[in-house]
C-alpha cells in the first residue's frame, strides 16, 4: 500500500485481485468474479469502507483514526470494568 493511496483505492484493489484470482481458478469472466466477491462478507465489508465516509481519505490517515478509535474503546472499556469515568487528553 501506498501511503498516497485513499481508503476506496486500497479496497478497489484488493476486490480486484480477489476477482482475478476467482477468474484464475475457475476461468469465470472477470465481472462475475467481482459479483461474487462482492457478495462475501469482506467483499461487503471492503464495499462499505470504500463507499463510506472515509472511502477519500488517505489510508495511512484512516489507519491512525481506527487506532485511535480502539484505544479509545479499550479505556473506556477498563474504566466501566473499575467503576472509574473515562478520561481521555484534550490535545491531538
Amino acid at each position: 500500500m501506498r501511503e498516497d493511496h485513499s481508503v476506496a483505492e486500497m479496497a478497489n484493489e484488493v476486490l480486484m485481485r480477489q476477482a482475478k484470482r476467482r477468474t484464475d481458478r475457475s476461468g469465470e469472466p472477470i465481472e462475475e468474479a467481482m459479483g461474487a466477491v462482492l457478495n462475501t462478507e469482506a467483499g461487503r465489508q471492503l464495499r462499505e469502507l470504500r463507499d463510506g465516509l472515509h472511502g477519500e481519505e488517505r489510508a495511512e490517515e484512516s489507519q491512525v483514526g481506527m487506532v485511535r478509535e480502539r484505544a479509545k474503546e479499550r479505556v473506556e472499556d477498563l474504566g466501566r470494568r473499575l467503576g472509574e469515568p473515562p478520561k481521555f487528553p484534550t490535545h491531538r
